[in-house]
Order: C-alpha cells, then sequence, then structure tokens
C-alpha cells in the first residue's frame, strides 16, 4: 500500500483539528496504517494539548486516534482537519476560523518560547564561562596565597635566625670587653711583678756590695 504510506508520512507533525467537536485534538508525532478487510485506517500518536487560557496551551500525555481517510476535510502544511468528512455548516466554519486564531497563537508563543529557550542557553553558556573563569582565577589566587604563606614562614625562620645572630654578637662584644679588661689586668700586673722583681735583684746586689738600697720613682 505505498500510496496509503505516502499519505499517512503527510499527516504527522501537524495538528489534529475536530470541526465536529470544535477544538485541537492534540499534534501527531506517529502515524501507522492498519488494514481491516478491504478497508484501512490511519492510527494517528499524538499528544494531547492543553488549554490554559489567556492563549496559553502546553502538550500533555499522549494518546492514539483511529480514524478513516474520510474523516479527513483537509491537511494543510500545520493541520489536519476532521468533520467525518463533509463540509461543515458556517457555524463550524467560524469555529474552524477560530481555531485557527488559537494554533496561530499557540505556534507564536511556541516560538517565542523557542527564542526564549535559545537565549536562555547562551546566558547559561555564557555564565559557564564566566565561572570557569573565576574558578581558574580563584586557583591562582590559591596558588599566591600558598606561595605567600611559605614566604612568610621563610622569613619568620630567618628574622629568628637574624635575631640569634645579633644576639651572638653582642656575646662576643661582651667577651671582648671582658677579654680586654682582663688583658689590661694582666699587663699591669705584670709591670708592677715585674718590677717588684728588678727591685729586688738590685737591692740583693747592693746590699752584697755593702752599698745601700736603691729606691725606684
Amino acid at each position: 500500500m505505498p500510496e496509503e504510506s505516502s499519505r499517512a508520512n503527510q499527516l504527522v507533525n501537524k495538528f489534529v483539528i475536530s470541526l465536529t467537536e470544535g477544538k485541537i485534538l492534540g499534534y501527531v508525532t506517529d502515524i501507522n496504517v492498519e488494514v481491516e478487510g478491504d478497508e484501512f485506517y490511519f492510527i494517528l500518536r499524538m499528544k494531547e494539548v492543553e488549554n490554559l487560557g489567556k492563549g496559553q496551551s502546553i502538550f500533555t500525555s499522549e494518546k492514539k486516534m483511529k480514524i478513516k481517510p474520510g474523516d479527513i476535510v483537509n491537511v494543510g502544511p500545520h493541520v489536519i482537519i476532521l468533520g467525518d468528512g463533509k463540509v461543515p455548516p458556517l457555524r463550524e466554519i467560524e469555529r474552524l476560523h477560530q481555531i485557527a486564531e488559537e494554533y496561530n497563537n499557540l505556534m507564536r508563543e511556541l516560538e517565542a518560547k523557542d527564542k526564549l529557550i535559545e537565549q536562555l542557553k547562551e546566558e547559561n553558556y555564557q555564565l559557564t564561562r564566566q565561572i570557569e573563569e573565576l574558578q581558574r582565577e580563584l586557583r591562582k589566587y590559591q596558588v599566591m596565597r600558598e606561595d605567600f604563606d611559605h614566604l612568610k614562614e621563610q622569613l619568620v625562620r630567618q628574622e629568628g635566625q637574624l635575631e640569634m645572630a645579633r644576639e651572638y654578637i653582642r656575646l662576643l662584644e661582651g667577651l671582648r670587653h671582658d677579654i680586654d679588661k682582663i688583658k689590661g689586668d694582666v699587663e699591669s700586673l705584670i709591670e708592677t711583678q715585674l718590677e717588684e722583681v728588678v727591685r729586688a735583684i738590685i737591692n740583693e746586689e747592693l746590699n752584697a756590695r755593702g752599698l745601700k738600697k736603691t729606691s725606684f720613682l
């Protein structure tokens, strides 16, 4: 049944509008052809459309619908019109215009939502880029902080070593002062003792010769 299959393919991705019920039945996502005896039927798999009011609609659960080819009044680029295969009365045509307007509003709303979704995707992409850049900057600052802490520890150690060196220098200066004092005391003691020794030797020599003792000025 290549002709029926080709015709069935023309019914996919379209809204189904019932003139007899005066509403949008759903949106066709898939279709199969079923044969019973000498007749064949279209099995439409559709997403139901729920009207939220104020021109807003959403897709809800899926359902299947079995129709005869004769139920189809017309197939347009966007909609399938069902009406038991008959031309509807004027009141139903007016209702068709109303439904068509609802459909157009729905399509405009879907287009607007698609644009909004694309805009949000772009904003999300930009925000993701900014977050990644901030994370890289944060990692750089963390490395700099670790380097700073390491340098701080080194400076603290160096300051401690410098203070120890200063204490050592002060100790050496104190020792040098003590050494100079001891050296002076030793030199003074040596001079005094040397004078007394020389005087004693001279006096002994003079006594041995019967001379008078000399005194040092």
